[in-house]
């Protein structure tokens, strides 16, 4: 059965193309992802320039959001239109229609109708995965005829899709293909956390933690782009380490691995906010951090340089260490099975007892190796047991294990003693 849809005929380099909308339910039905093609398996490797599809990620982060977002909205699909010598275009020009005085000769010359007869073959350049989220999202159903962890939400299916159809060229397809995902910027991490409105732990640090209402790390001392400071930064910390902080933060109020792809409840969302803002009031308390956000102007600048040059406590890194010591130890003693101490009593422990001097013999092997500051997740994770046992943790048979992994690690240094003990 033919199809008539409004178009718009244009030229882009040597490419004919007619850019046409229509309704979601209309799309998902009439065009045809190239796996599911008959021809595909006996495509050769040089002809299947379509990638692969990763369906999990369209059912995990795609499709809900077009089924749970009323602001949702996509950019134009780039489709393919084989068998397509029937398919026409008659300008409003060739249609007979008076060009209003308002209106231009050219503009009746591009702008039209074009009709599929119905033989034609509609398969996507770009936009595949799309197409499969906007089929998740109207069924609630995956590529399986699995339910999905959402609702279906039919009103996506009345959604109005922007399609640029080109005639099919096999090699000029590929090329499309190629260069539209190749010059595709890829977002950075630091761009996605001072963008990405889906992960509530970005949002909450955003509007909450470095925010200009009532922020904790105010945004003019946070480096959004490094992972890392050099001595000379006038920055207190990065976004970044702020991020991966009040992250481990939510992490072990909720007990499990975070969903980042979708808000959760409104309520959720207060209880983390409520959670991470008292976590972060009592972390600055740590005094090289207190010295540090004491002006938090330009001027204050070279004093946090000066700062993070005399206190390991102040590199990104080692932020994360410290905050991720202050969440372990703040759980029950898995040993002794005593209450465990508050954030505050942690705190205070840290500011009378630890001395950060990147000079302190303490600190080799732990926080350093030789004249460099640790760098990597194994070297994290192993630098925040060895500060547990050292502020205090009692770890059992446990204690044999890191002394084992310290020799492995530090065979020329001796274990080092405990800094406070309760006994």
């Amino acid at each position: 059965m033919a199809t008539q849809l409004p178009a718009f005929k244009g030229a882009f380099g040597n490419t004919d193309f007619w850019l046409v909308t229509m309704k979601a339910s209309e799309l998902t039905n009439i065009l045809k992802i190239p796996k599911e093609l008959d021809e595909w398996e006996n495509l050769s490797v040089e002809e299947k320039y379509q990638r692969e599809i990763n369906y999990g990620r369209v059912a995990r982060e795609i499709a809900p959001y077009l089924a749970n977002e009323r602001d949702r909205f996509f950019g134009a699909f780039i489709v393919e239109v084989r068998n397509h010598e029937k398919m026409k275009f008659q300008s409003l020009k060739d249609s007979g229609l008076k060009v209003p005085l308002m209106a231009s000769e050219e503009i009746f010359e591009t702008f039209g109708v074009i009709q599929l007869s119905g033989e034609e073959l509609l398969v996507p350049l770009d936009g595949q995965h799309r197409l499969c989220a906007l089929r998740f999202a109207m069924t609630g159903k995956n590529e399986k005829g699995q339910d999905l962890d959402f609702k279906a939400n039919e009103e996506v299916g009345r959604d109005t899709c922007t399609v640029i159809l080109v005639k099919r060229d096999l090699e000029k397809g590929r090329k499309i293909f190629n260069k539209v995902n190749k010059y595709a910027k890829t977002v950075s991490k630091a761009d996605k956390l001072l963008t990405d409105d889906d992960d509530y732990i970005a949002v909450i640090n955003r509007k909450e933690i470095c925010g200009n209402n009532d922020p904790i790390v105010p945004g003019s001392v946070i480096n959004e782009k490094s992972n890392t400071l050099s001595d000379k930064s006038h920055d207190f910390t990065t976004l970044a380490t702020i991020y991966e902080i009040s992250k481990k933060v939510e992490e072990h109020r909720t007990g499990r691995k975070l969903n980042l792809t979708t808000l959760p409840a409104d309520k959720d969302i207060a209880l983390a906010v409520q959670n991470i803002r008292n976590f972060w009031k009592e972390f600055v308390r740590i005094e090289e951090y207190e010295s540090s956000l004491h002006n938090t102007s330009s001027e204050g600048g070279q004093t946090r340089s000066e700062i993070r040059k005399q206190s390991l406590a102040c590199k990104p890194i080692v932020q994360r260490v410290i905050a991720e010591t202050i969440l372990h130890l703040t759980s029950q003693d898995q040993v002794t099975a005593a209450p465990a101490p508050s954030q505050r009593e942690i705190v205070d422990r840290i500011n009378k007892l630890i001395d950060w001097d990147p000079e302190n013999d303490l600190w080799q092997g732990i926080l350093r190796n030789g004249e460099k500051i640790i760098a990597g997740v194994a070297p994290l994770n192993f630098a925040v047991r060895m500060l547990c046992y050292l502020l205090g943790e009692e770890l059992g048979a446990d204690l044999e294990k890191l002394k084992e992994t310290w020799g492995r690690n530090n065979p020329s240094l001796p274990f080092p003693e405990k800094i406070y003990s309760e006994k």
